[in-house]
């Protein structure tokens, strides 16, 4: 028995103009025109000026803890002397800086895994006075 040759299918594909336009214009040869902007809803909350550095912060405290986290190691930012909505923001800068999972429990920041060192050094360069732990 001799091998036998593959049938081979062309898969070469034609592309024709009407296939490159985009989303927007297909919409407005339909008649769909573009509508104006959403006007901003009552129920979004205000804007929380949030500022740039930390400096007005005088101490934060980091440590690092197992218990109670299923044997997870976690870093705890603590005694950060701000608002909800600010911890929030250093809890997402924190995130993006670190590259580490972050969230906000009560007063206190936990990153995910020890940063300890990572977290104090961005914590100082953002302006805190002190950083302990």
């Amino acid at each position: 028995m001799g091998k036998r040759k593959k049938n081979r299918v062309d898969t070469t594909v034609n592309v024709d103009a009407s296939a490159t336009t985009s989303l927007g214009s297909l919409f407005a040869n339909a008649g769909f025109s573009e509508s104006a902007p959403a006007a901003e809803s009552a129920t979004e909350s205000p804007s929380v000026d949030l500022g740039d550095g930390l400096h007005n912060l005088r101490k934060a405290v980091l440590r690092m803890e197992r218990k109670g986290r299923g044997g997870k190691t976690v870093t705890v930012v603590s005694q950060l002397s701000v608002d909800d909505a600010r911890l929030k923001h250093i809890a997402q800068e924190l995130r993006r800086a670190l590259g580490v999972g972050a969230r906000v429990e009560g007063s206190d920041i936990v990153l995910q895994g020890d940063v300890r060192e990572r977290a104090r050094t961005w914590l100082l360069a953002k302006g805190v006075r002190r950083v302990a732990g």
